[in-house]
């Protein structure tokens, strides 16, 4: 068999990620009298790059090296991708500037410039990705032009910033312009700003284009981007029904070329998201409304859209902007526990009734209120009744994991909702013996922990279940506790209750931590 086979072999196997008839194919080859060369070694780069083994690759570089083999671009472009792949992002730009400076033949290329660019996305240097874009349309041998993958990395390294989400809109119609066809990658990238921006006007016109083109299809990420877009543009109220790119010249003109469909909001296609028929929404309300009829029909129609990202950013709509109703509703129509209650002996967190304070306004004809053994006034109504009555048609769950107990936590320490806070503790005490939490890094276990308990410690300290604060304190007093961070609210409130036994304790336990703490703490 000639080199010329071996190689075509090899590289179909590595392809394939066949790591053994690779690695026999190159013994084969040897055994003929055929030497790896260049070219076999790109492929056998490739094998560990679909493999993600990065010091595999490494140990083929130093083989070239003392073949006296001369690396190329197929191969510094593989490198730099693995890095990229592996977030080895110092590594990648050490690969970049000795390829730059030191190479006399093979200066970089558009693959090279596209994922250096894309690496100062991904660290959120825009300011390099710029300076990058700059150098390569500009260096006096050989300046480049940029391709559709150049301006796609461009335009991603500057969505990861606001403060320069107008130039990524300036380089999309640059892009046209050029000629580029649009892409679905391109309109993933539109809505991941529209997402960081809070821009729920132009999110919503973006997702219904996934729908009118026929090649394109919604994805996950899709909706994750409308849903942060929804969260963030409820945390900014002035934002609602304005401050839209679809406002600016810029962002007309982007519209006129990119996505010429007139009235796309009056669509009759029946598998459309269920949005207002407005091309605005106007207030909380209708936000809240559409959001949840969105991820209604995600349940209906596109099951297999539903992510755990999906679930967590959807209720982050609530959980962020602290509607307490609505989070309580959403959180047992999408989510349930990861253990079985029969088996955790732990209630169902999301179905929990007893709430601290003011009841909410509903008609309710007898006494909805008691007096628990901590003398703290609960609310018995059923959950019906406080909440809203579960969605039948919410059938798809998403087993509920670390990022959504923390999300009802804050919740639940957010509005005083001390009973739910307490049941979402209780339930995820018991998810601490599930696979995923021990399958965590120990570092991730910790910092998840301490924050739940910093998060319950705050929740008892706010019912002024002074004692059960500070037991809680005890029971895990090996966390770093720092005074200002973690119990200057604990410390308050205590104090404000005339409790020196447990400021004595507090200040004990921190004493080592407390930055410029008046002594009379």
């Amino acid at each position: 068999m000639s080199r010329y086979l071996y190689d075509s072999f090899i590289g179909g196997y590595a392809e394939t990620k066949n790591k053994d008839m690779v690695e026999k194919l190159v013994d084969e080859m040897q055994s003929e009298g055929f030497e790896p060369r260049e070219h076999t070694y790109t492929h056998i780069l490739k094998l560990h790059y679909h493999l993600r083994d990065f010091k595999a690759m490494a140990n083929i570089v130093d083989t070239m090296s003392q073949e006296g083999l001369e690396m190329n671009l197929d191969h510094y472009s593989l490198l730099m991708r693995m890095c990229f792949k592996t977030r080895r992002l110092r590594e990648l730009f050490q690969i970049f500037d000795l390829l730059k400076f030191r190479a006399t033949t093979n200066l970089p290329d558009e693959r090279i410039y596209s994922i250096a660019i894309g690496a100062c996305g991904a660290m959120k240097d825009t300011e390099r990705a710029l300076d990058l874009y700059k150098e390569m349309t500009t260096r006096p041998l050989h300046p480049l032009e940029p391709n559709q993958i150049i301006m796609n990395a461009l335009i991603y390294a500057c969505s990861t910033r606001r403060e320069y989400h107008y130039q990524a809109w300036q380089y999309l119609l640059e892009a046209r312009n050029r000629g580029y066809p649009m892409t679905q990658f391109t309109i993933e990238l539109m809505l991941n700003i529209c997402a960081v921006a809070g821009d729920v006007a132009y999110a919503r016109l973006l997702l219904l284009q996934l729908y009118v083109e026929p090649s394109f299809r919604p994805c996950p990420h899709s909706f994750q981007c409308l849903f942060r877009a929804y969260s963030i543009c409820l945390r900014r109220r002035s934002s609602l029904g304005a401050n839209s790119a679809l406002d600016t010249d810029l962002g007309m003109a982007v519209q006129k070329a990119l996505i010429p469909v007139d009235n796309i909001f009056s669509h009759t296609d029946a598998d459309l998201p269920p949005f207002l028929p407005v091309s605005r929404i106007a207030n909380v309300d209708q936000l809240l409304a559409e959001a949840h009829a969105v991820m209604r029909y995600l349940q209906g129609s596109h099951p297999d859209l539903i992510t755990d990202f999906v679930v967590n950013t959807y209720l982050s709509i609530a959980s962020n902007n602290h509607q307490n109703r609505e989070y309580r509703l959403w959180f047992a129509e999408s989510t349930s526990p990861m253990i079985a209650p029969e088996i955790s002996k732990v209630a169902d967190c999301a179905y929990d009734t007893n709430v601290q304070g003011a009841s909410l306004p509903h008609h309710v004809t007898v006494d909805s209120t008691s007096i628990d053994e901590d003398g703290i006034e609960m609310h018995t109504e059923p959950f019906d009744l406080r909440f809203g009555k579960p969605d039948p048609a919410f059938t798809v769950k998403v087993l509920r994991n670390r990022y959504i107990y923390q999300s009802a936590l804050e919740l639940a320490f957010r509005t005083k909702d001390f009973y739910f806070g307490k049941a979402v503790y209780a339930e995820r005490e018991a998810w601490k013996k599930t696979k995923e939490y021990e399958t965590l890094h120990p570092e991730e276990r910790q910092k998840m922990d301490f924050k739940a308990v910093q998060f319950m410690v705050d929740i008892y300290a706010r019912a002024h279940l002074l004692d059960k604060a500070w037991d809680l304190v005890w029971e895990h007093s090996e966390l770093p506790w720092v005074f200002d961070k973690h119990l200057l609210r604990f410390h308050t409130l205590a104090k404000q209750s005339g409790r020196k036994d447990i400021i004595d304790n507090i200040v004990e336990l921190t004493a080592g931590s407390r930055v410029n703490v008046d002594e009379e703490l």
